[in-house]
């Protein structure tokens, strides 16, 4: 049986009926999350400090929502209107990181403050200041607010203990450096705490009382703070990240049962301590003790019962080595980011100094080659389906591609094509046969187009397309190509000279400029 609304408030008013300011903010959160889906069952397992799992995956929000009045619902409707406008105008100013930050800020603080026209763009503007006290100094000069920052402080920690921000994060489908050291980031500053034999998951009252039978040697009274809050014991710090499925948004501790020196001892990519590289989420040891670099010289790591999640200067601890855990995929954030944000000339115009930059992105952002696939991201559903249409030409690679490209964007030679046309940069999602762009391959679009010729003649017109029966690719200028090649290159930058491309074609889907007239190309890498 679900549990009621009624039975909910009762939770919720019990823990937090001490103070008044929190207990609002608490109420205007718990709103706004049902609303807009941050982790609604996490945040009201925490503040009620008594469901059980069991519980709360049986909570039924819809009735909790039918149960408010007519003026309630209204309440809740604006917020999750100004919720929505908040999340997308931080998307577009790339501070995805900094959504629930702000919408707890907006509904905590901000019900008097007089709203204009450009207010949203204006606030979400203040959250490129990342020092959370700076932060809420400019609040306060801004719309005349009193904001105490420490108040702020523990709210948020409160709020965001217990939930999972995937937009803290570059891509949760691939295990990364960077989303690692995210992760510790996000724990450290997030208040988790430190407990034997967990790993990573909010410590509920039944699971403590369970541990304390169990480790009763190990489980001292300075666990007994973190009830209630998001823990793991130091070697878990690292494997919550692994066990965590963006999905299913949990963590389940399965696999990885290596011990940390046996860990330690697999890794191919490692040093001592005085050659420590500037890559964040490289693993740091000390005889069974491990920590997470994330840059500028600090360390995080789960410490002790007494202290929880610490953040230390690497030259404070007694770190003897580091290593690249051999789970984890090592690069720089493009590798792993799915965003797709490139500088069009026309964003209403498909042209071919748009599809360069297009092209250029997908290169630079490793994207992935699967048969049948247009720059979409490759989750497991989509890989199925590829295999059930196109058969043998994705189903003898499915082990490689799991490997690779799930969790990647991908594409298959004409898809990267097609990608550029289908994509629709107001809504930055990929529409198949919109903008005149048909749904043809390789050998139609070379057919149906009215001005190609041999390679011999190509022109230097940057978006041409390179062609050979049954392969496309795309001329990026000064004798380079940019193609999804095979399942096992993924997209590449090759020349020009060299390759079996027998003819170039202007691609009869898109509209050809010149660059003179479009101005000069932006900046691009050379990598």
């Amino acid at each position: 049986m679900s549990v009621t609304a009624a039975a909910i408030a009762k939770k919720v008013a019990v823990y937090l009926a001490a103070n008044k300011r929190t207990w609002k903010a608490a109420g205007l959160i718990i709103a706004i999350v049902i609303a807009i889906a941050l982790l609604p069952v996490m945040l009201l397992l925490a503040m009620g400090n008594q469901f059980s799992n069991a519980d709360a995956q049986q909570i039924d929000y819809s009735q909790f929502v039918q149960n408010l009045s007519a003026e309630q619902q209204t309440q809740l409707s604006q917020m999750e209107s100004d919720g929505a406008a908040i999340e997308d105008v931080l998307t577009k100013l790339n501070l995805k990181n900094q959504i629930v930050k702000a919408q707890m800020i907006y509904l905590t603080y901000f019900e008097n403050v007089q709203k204009g026209k450009n207010f949203f763009a204006d606030f979400c503007g203040c959250f490129k200041e990342s020092d959370n006290e700076n932060l809420i100094n400019l609040l306060n000069r801004k719309y005349g607010l009193s904001i105490s920052y420490e108040e702020f402080m523990r709210s948020y920690a409160v709020i965001s203990n217990v939930s999972i921000d995937e937009n803290r994060f570059l891509n949760l489908s691939v295990k990364n450096n960077i989303d690692l050291a995210r992760w510790a980031e996000n724990a450290y500053e997030t208040q988790w705490g430190y407990v034997p034999h967990t790993d990573g998951n909010v410590l509920s009252a039944e699971k403590y009382k369970a541990l304390k039978e169990k480790y009763p040697d190990e489980i001292t009274t300075d666990c007994d703070k973190w009830q209630s809050r998001r823990t793991a014991d130091n070697y878990n710090l690292l494997r919550s990240y692994l066990w965590y499925d963006s999905e299913s948004r949990t963590i389940s501790a399965e696999g990885y049962s290596e011990t940390v020196q046996e860990l330690y001892q697999s890794a191919t990519v490692k040093g001592d301590i005085d050659s420590l590289p500037e890559t964040v989420g490289t693993a740091l040891i000390s005889g069974d003790t491990i920590g997470i670099y994330v840059g500028d010289n600090n360390v995080i790591y789960a410490k002790s019962a007494a202290d929880g999640v610490m953040k230390e200067p690497v030259s404070t601890g007694s770190w003897t080595a580091w290593f690249e855990i051999p789970w984890i995929q090592y690069g720089e954030e493009k590798n792993f980011s799915n965003d797709i944000q490139f500088e069009e000339y026309d964003e209403k115009k498909k042209n071919n100094l748009g599809l360069v930059q297009w092209a250029i992105q997908a290169h630079e952002n490793g994207w992935g080659y699967v048969y049948g696939t247009y720059g979409n991201v490759l989750t497991e559903s989509l890989l199925q389906d590829r295999a059930s249409v196109f058969g043998g030409e994705v189903t003898s690679y499915m082990d490689f591609i799991r490997q690779n490209w799930l969790g990647k964007r991908c594409s298959d030679c004409v898809g990267l094509i097609k990608g550029y046309g289908w994509y629709d940069s107001a809504s930055s999602e990929i529409v198949v046969g919109s903008n005149g762009m048909a749904d043809v391959g390789a050998n139609a679009m070379f057919a149906n187009a009215t001005v190609k010729g041999t390679i011999d003649t190509i022109p230097e017109v940057p978006g041409l397309a390179v062609w050979v029966d049954g392969h496309i690719g795309i001329y990026i200028g000064n004798g380079e190509v940019i193609e999804a090649m095979n399942t096992l290159r993924g997209v590449t930058r090759t020349k020009l000279a060299g390759r079996e491309w027998t003819h170039w074609l202007q691609i009869p889907y898109i509209s050809y400029i010149d660059q003179r007239d479009a101005g000069p190309m932006p900046h691009t890498s050379n990598q």
